[in-house]
């Protein structure tokens, strides 16, 4: 059966369309990484981009760069472009947002004291709250209590603070003050200009990816799942402001900014992570495709095929969405089922055997959907018999589809 043919907007979902955004860049060696950021924005996230350079900003880039990737001037002065009049207030409330990357020191303090003496400046007083800052300065000078006392009263101001990483910095030392990496930053945008905080306050443990069952300490039985589902639920779990946990097996995926992982391999593993888990998670998203079956008699050594392969005795499974729901009997759990023969009765039983509050159907015969695509196409079901069909969409869209659905149902 052919592949369905998808349409750009199904097949990724474009984050920050019909946005317009302010980036501004100070004087930080880190601004070479934010060519990379930028062109994400436009080109892959489908924004619209005015780039602002201070003075010591062009010490370090040429604004080309920048123009080339945002397909804007940059405004490099208060006083010189075709428009000039009141452009520093139309900038500022045109914008949906207005992103300091990297942010230095300095333009924090200048920001706290209210101060205005170039382009950069000027819009940030005039956005407010609206502007988002992203640090990136030596350990010393992001650590000095001045600079922490400038971003505790930013923070209290309703501004947006997205805190630097740790590692390697330019001046040969370790520690807190690199850029955050790109997926942080757009994670972090996303949840500031599209997050509606419907799930603020609330726990939230997404379960992702495979599960193994060893045969032997080299070979396992496990099968197709990528992750790839899982970890969109968590991203929009994330931007809608929850504390998330995800629970992992075995996958090539970074983990989503703004999530606790914790790494499993084994069912074993994955049981003991959840029953780690407070009475207090509101909300369980059983994402991972566990591995059914577990050999009874796993050898200690690898299997030799000299000496032949006897066959294998195998047992189910725990069944760990039941098990956690005795655990939590008013936690909404969201299962998952994959299923390619008689799917929607199948996955409508699982439901109500296992005390499921909404079910997801993955069918594998649907060109484009469950294990290892980008794409994916579900049925959703309802302990109340409610229904919903999310046609061939990029999962991370099908996860804010889902998630959505999800908290309408339930009136958040």
């Amino acid at each position: 059966m052919p592949r369905k043919k998808l349409t750009n907007l199904q097949r990724v979902t474009l984050r920050f369309q019909n946005k317009s955004i302010v980036l501004g860049l100070t004087g930080g060696i880190a601004i070479y990484k934010v060519a990379s950021l930028l062109r994400r924005l436009v080109h892959d996230e489908g924004a619209e981009v005015q780039v602002i350079m201070t003075t010591h900003a062009q010490e370090f880039m040429s604004p080309l760069i920048f123009e080339t990737f945002s397909g804007k001037a940059v405004i490099t002065d208060m006083f010189l472009g075709e428009k000039i009049a009141t452009r520093h207030i139309d900038l500022a409330t045109n914008a949906d947002a207005v992103l300091v990357c990297p942010a230095t020191a300095n333009i924090l303090a200048k920001t706290v004291l209210g101060l205005a003496d170039d382009m950069l400046s000027t819009v940030i007083l005039t956005a407010g709250a609206k502007t988002i800052f992203v640090p990136a300065m030596n350990t010393a000078m992001y650590l000095n209590p001045i600079t922490q006392a400038n971003l505790a009263k930013l923070k209290v101001l309703g501004y947006g603070i997205l805190e630097p990483a740790e590692g390697p910095l330019a001046c040969n030392t370790e520690g807190k003050g690199r850029l955050p990496d790109e997926n942080s930053i757009l994670a972090y945008l996303d949840q500031r200009l599209n997050g509606k905080r419907r799930l603020t306050g609330k726990k939230v443990i997404v379960t992702a990816g495979a599960t193994r069952a060893y045969l032997d300490p080299i070979r396992f039985i496990s099968n197709r799942s990528t992750g790839k589902m899982g970890y969109a639920l968590a991203e929009v779990a994330v931007r809608e402001d929850a504390q998330v946990i995800l629970i992992s097996g075995p996958t090539n995926l970074t983990q989503p900014w703004g999530t606790q992982l914790i790494t499993v391999e084994t069912v074993e593993q994955m049981q003991q992570a959840l029953e780690q888990s407070d009475d207090e998670t509101d909300y369980l998203f059983m994402a991972a495709a566990v591995e059914d079956l577990i050999p009874l008699q796993p050898s200690p050594t690898k299997i030799k095929k000299a000496n032949g392969f006897a066959p294998i005795a195998v047992s189910p499974a725990p069944d760990l969405i039941q098990e956690f729901r005795t655990r939590h009997p008013k936690t909404c759990i969201v299962g998952f089922s994959v299923e390619m023969e008689d799917g929607a009765e199948r996955s409508v039983q699982k439901l109500q055997t296992k005390g499921l509050d909404f079910i997801v159907w993955n069918n594998p015969n649907t060109p484009g959907a469950a294990f290892a695509y980008d794409t994916n196409e579900v049925t959703m079901f309802a302990a109340d018999g409610s229904c919903w069909n999310f046609p061939l969409a990029s999962k991370r869209l099908i996860a804010e589809q889902i998630v959505d659905a999800v908290l309408t149902k339930l009136g958040a």
